[in-house]
């Protein structure tokens, strides 16, 4: 019996990179995730390692090698429809999510993203993810990365046999090749459905090693944003595989894959793979990448997938610090509030790194702040056992008044009302940072905005150059964020390069009524460079003045993005008719496409209800439904 894959679409159109817009998500992705401390190794664990077979990898990469996997070729498509059957025949159920570009325009249904989602039995709302991409332009691709593939099929194969308190998703991106589309259009999903993706382990070449080497290493690197997972994950992989070090990567950060994508949206992504080599790969990216040559190296494939099964099995079942750790202020103390843990009998709470109080409640008040100074608090939970987590996120924050609204400062002889967390920042007649570090935060004061209101607007002027251009091509950028429990941090703007001063007004209008409300400007740049790698960081400045908040100034258009989910169709198997059903109210179409991609039915403004397919052949098809440029699909079987 066939089963039924479900389809979701991201339509939301890619643009050239030069004229293309960000499409801005206030859900997204966890930037301060902290993760569990592991010191000891599980014999579960290490009997899934044990059953890598390194002849599954080698098939895999055999079959994937005899096509050239471009992104939008029919190759692509039969690789795509592999993945599923393989998935399926261990025993999960795959899905593909498709999404649309303008990178290539054509009317065919372009191979999309495979994944597999192994539901977790406490926390399935929580998701480690193991990722690689399928497809590759321009030769065999053995190791780019049909390597990756397999070792993300191994995994799932080893991993599906066993229970995890979260969820894991197996993908497999497409449209790395070409602007790392299919990982960009996921994550921004992923993000706007407030997803909680807790780590991301990207395979992408896990194959070839210099012959000459004798010791097999491994390599990996991240971005500051990633920290917390890249130790996490060498403590792992290093605890499991001691004769295999894992090492950080001396080329220093490494971009330009699926993992930058996911951090855009603040997902902690890491790449696993041998770009530590990369100047010395004969292969890459050449037609001899095949195995044998671009593939070279069978042990160090199994040792990267062993330690990404250690990995996501320790964090599929591990017990998280607390999670969501938030300080917020008045004029007297600090309001500390966190997640409550289902392990935890009691909680540890620190200031500046010193045990001020253990409570079991998972809120505080600190009392003995008021001195206006920033200081740094972390919460760790304490089992029944005795068993003491990792330390949570840590926040930073201090006693203060409200800022006196309307506030306007053009910093000529103060910066009353703003916190910098470093040394970074230079006062003049403006301020500015020049030679920054990865990340530098700077936070304004907190205030209320009365809900009568009328219209509420921060504005500044700024200028900006050096690595900050359009995303997502850099991941170096400048974000403006808002929020009302230091929780949720709501994106407000993305500033880009410019060379001369640039006015920006934007609305607080959503804030209206809101009794707490900071406003943070977030400046980093993900590189960062080790053993003989330089940065001329000295071309890396932004300049900020004339802060203005204002509760009467003028209203600034927002725009709100549309949702379109649900897609139902019955019945399925059908024979002559189907019922349509979505969740809008108002015409939309509706394309029909063969398993080849082929529109072989189409109806322009149609409404929810009946539609007759009895014309069609028996077979498998796709049922698209769209409008203005957003949709969703499913699968159907025509009797």
């Amino acid at each position: 019996m066939k089963k039924l894959l479900l389809i979701t679409l991201n339509l939301l159109a890619f643009l050239s990179l030069s004229a293309q817009s960000y499409v801005m998500i206030d859900n997204k992705g966890n930037r301060n995730q902290t993760y569990p401390v592991v010191t000891e190794t599980n014999p579960e664990i290490e009997a899934m390692m044990a059953q890598v077979d390194t002849m599954n990898l080698y098939h895999s990469i055999a079959w994937m090698q005899q096509f050239v996997r471009n992104a939008y070729s029919p190759e692509a498509m039969i690789t795509q429809n592999w993945l599923l059957e393989q998935y399926e025949a261990i025993g999960l159920e795959p899905s593909v999510f498709y999404f649309s570009t303008e990178w290539t325009p054509n009317d065919t249904l372009d191979a999309g993203n495979v994944l597999a989602i192994q539901r977790g039995t406490l926390y399935p709302d929580e998701y480690v993810m193991v990722s690689s991409h399928y497809d590759h332009p321009d030769g065999p691709g053995a190791d780019d990365n049909a390597s990756g593939t397999a070792g993300v099929l191994e995994i799932a194969r080893i991993l599906n046999q066993y229970s995890f308190d979260r969820s894991i998703i197996y993908i497999n991106f497409n449209a790395e090749e070409d602007g790392v589309l299919g990982s960009l259009e996921f994550a921004k999903e992923y993000a706007r459905q407030d997803k909680n993706i807790l780590g991301v382990f990207n395979l992408d070449m896990i194959g070839w090693y210099p012959p000459e080497l004798d010791t097999i290493k491994m390599y990996t690197a991240c971005y500051h944003m990633t920290q917390n997972l890249y130790d996490y994950y060498t403590s792992v992989a290093n605890l499991y595989l001691p004769e295999t070090p894992t090492l950080w990567l001396t080329r220093g950060e490494y971009g330009a894959g699926d993992h930058e994508r996911l951090f855009i949206y603040d997902y902690p992504a890491l790449y696993l793979g041998d770009i530590e080599y990369l100047d010395q790969h004969p292969c890459y990216h050449r037609p001899c990448d095949t195995i044998g040559s671009g593939v070279n190296n069978f042990a160090l494939a199994e040792a990267f997938v062993k330690a990404a099964i250690a990995a996501t099995a320790e964090l599929a079942s591990g017990k998280l610090p607390p999670q969501n750790f938030a300080a917020t202020c008045d004029e007297t103390k600090i309001y500390l509030k966190w997640d409550e843990m289902n392990y935890a009998q009691s909680y540890k709470i620190f200031r500046d790194n010193e045990l001020i109080a253990e409570i079991n409640d998972n809120y505080y008040e600190d009392n003995n702040a008021n001195d206006g100074l920033i200081h740094d608090y972390f919460v760790k939970a304490v089992g029944a056992d005795g068993f003491e987590s990792n330390e949570s996120y840590h926040e930073k924050t201090k006693v203060s008044p409200p800022l006196t609204i309307p506030y306007f400062n053009d910093f000529n002889e103060n910066t009353n009302g703003l916190r910098f967390f470093d040394d970074s920042w230079n006062h003049g007649n403006n301020i500015k940072i020049i030679n920054m570090p990865e990340c530098t935060i700077l936070e304004t004061d907190w205030f209320s905005i009365p809900s009568d209101a009328p219209h509420a607007t921060f504005c500044f002027d700024y200028s900006a150059d050096g690595v900050f251009d359009f995303i997502p091509m850099h991941s170096a950028r400048i974000l403006v964020e808002a929020t009302t429990d230091r929780i949720y941090w709501h994106k407000l703007d993305w500033l880009k390069k410019s060379n001369s001063w640039k006015h920006r007004e934007i609305s607080l209008n959503d804030f209206i009524g809101e009794p707490f409300v900071q406003i943070r400007f977030i400046v980093e740049d993900t590189e960062r460079w080790t053993t003989g790698a330089t940065k001329e960081a000295s071309k890396d400045w932004v300049v900020l003045d004339n802060f203005t908040i204002d509760f009467s100034g003028l209203d600034v258009p927002e725009v709100h993005y549309e949702t379109f989910n649900l897609l139902e169709i019955c019945p399925n198997p059908a024979s002559s008719t189907v019922e349509i059903k979505t969740d809008l109210d108002d015409e939309y179409n509706i394309t029909i496409y063969n398993m080849m991609g082929i529109k072989v039915l189409e109806r322009q403004e149609f409404t929810n209800g009946t539609l007759d397919i009895s014309a069609l052949p028996t077979g498998i098809y796709f049922i698209k439904a769209t409008k203005d440029g957003k949709g969703i699909a499913k699968r159907i079987m025509k009797e």
